[in-house]
């Protein structure tokens, strides 16, 4: 019996994969019907036509204007019939099956991916949820000062510091008593460092953030990434500059909300996560190459004419935002960029 491989599917673009498929079997067949339940509230019934899932009713909430689609199995199904069909026609580059894991050259890597649009690639992985680190920024300085004065408190109440305390008013009241003036500056130094250790227990270990620096990361995450989790996957542990790197949209969560996933997984996971995607960026060690879209301009002779200079003045301040913007795409070389279709952990059944 030929088993496949096991998923758990974390994320699935499930829009996407059905377009695809779509294609391949020329148009899939959709039809939502709607009736009135008084005890259940309205609900609506889906079919589509996927091998396996066809005429599969499910019981969906209906919103007004869509169904809401929840089915996890359907979820799989999906993924694994776009899976197949993508592999069967060439379209998909395995680097895991493709490449030793030991490989260490980003150009033999890249030329693996060669022209297949499609990649999957498993290995280490890395979830950047901006919204989440703005959300941390925002209480940065609160929660370290709340975390200093925990620190502080458990000091106060330890028998190291009650001993010390015993002893600086001993030597305090020492020092008060002695005449003589030699000895009470000898005791006078030594309540000084006495007191001066003292201090120092209670000393903040985790040091908050200046206030100009928290506003500089809001102002730059709320204008260029307001609502992006990157995904990075490092398929081979020899070569770390290579990296597939994208985006994931916060809808298309099969659980939903990123918390579970960041809570079970974390935000560096240290078990191998897989992405299956389309290839969107591949970019060139050089920039000589690319397309420069105000090069029409360089080559203009009549730079005069009022309406080409009002053109090329506005297209300039979208092509110096392009620059800035880049910065926060992240896509260079050798990494790859990619749509993602699915995010998942794999396992393969163990033949008995």
């Amino acid at each position: 019996m030929l088993h496949q491989d096991i998923r758990d599917l974390l994320y699935l673009d499930f829009e996407k994969a059905a377009s695809i498929w779509s294609q391949f079997e020329g148009g899939l067949r959709e039809k939502v019907s709607i009736s009135d339940d008084v005890g259940r509230g309205q609900k609506a019934a889906v079919s589509f036509g996927i091998p396996k899932v066809a005429e599969a009713n499910l019981g969906v909430d209906y919103t007004g204007k869509r169904s809401v689609l929840e089915s996890k199995i359907l979820h799989h199904d999906v993924l694994n019939s776009v899976d197949n069909a993508l592999t069967d026609a060439g379209l998909v580059v395995d680097l895991m099956t493709t490449l030793d894991h030991q490989e260490s050259n980003p150009a033999a890597i890249r030329e693996a991916i060669c022209f297949h649009p499609y990649v999957k690639a498993s290995g280490a992985s890395v979830i950047e949820d901006y919204p989440r680190i703005l959300g941390i920024s925002e209480k940065f300085n609160e929660i370290v000062n709340f975390i200093s004065e925990c620190s502080m408190q458990s000091v106060k109440q330890s028998p190291e510091y009650k001993e010390l305390q015993n002893n600086i008013e001993t030597m305090r009241l020492q020092a008060n008593g002695e005449r003589d003036r030699n000895k009470r500056s000898v005791k006078t130094q030594q309540l000084k460092s006495m007191e001066a250790t003292l201090q120092s227990l209670t000393a903040p270990q985790i040091l908050g953030v200046e206030k100009w620096l928290l506003n500089g990361i809001k102002l730059w995450i709320n204008t260029f990434m307001a609502s992006r989790i990157n995904f990075r996957v490092y398929p081979f542990p020899s070569c770390p500059s290579f990296q597939v790197l994208c985006n994931l949209k916060r809808d298309c969560f099969v659980d939903q909300d990123p918390e579970h996933l960041l809570y079970g997984y974390g935000n560096r996971p240290n078990v191998p996560l897989t992405v299956f995607g389309l290839l969107t960026s591949i970019p060139d060690l050089s920039t000589e190459t690319a397309f420069d879209p105000m090069a029409e301009f360089q080559e203009s002779a009549d730079e005069s004419a009022e309406q080409v200079a009002f053109e090329r003045g506005f297209r300039a301040i979208f092509s110096a935002m392009d620059n800035l913007e880049a910065f926060m795409r992240y896509s260079r070389y050798p990494n790859v960029t990619v749509h993602p279709i699915a995010v998942y952990r794999s396992f393969v059944p163990v033949a008995k």
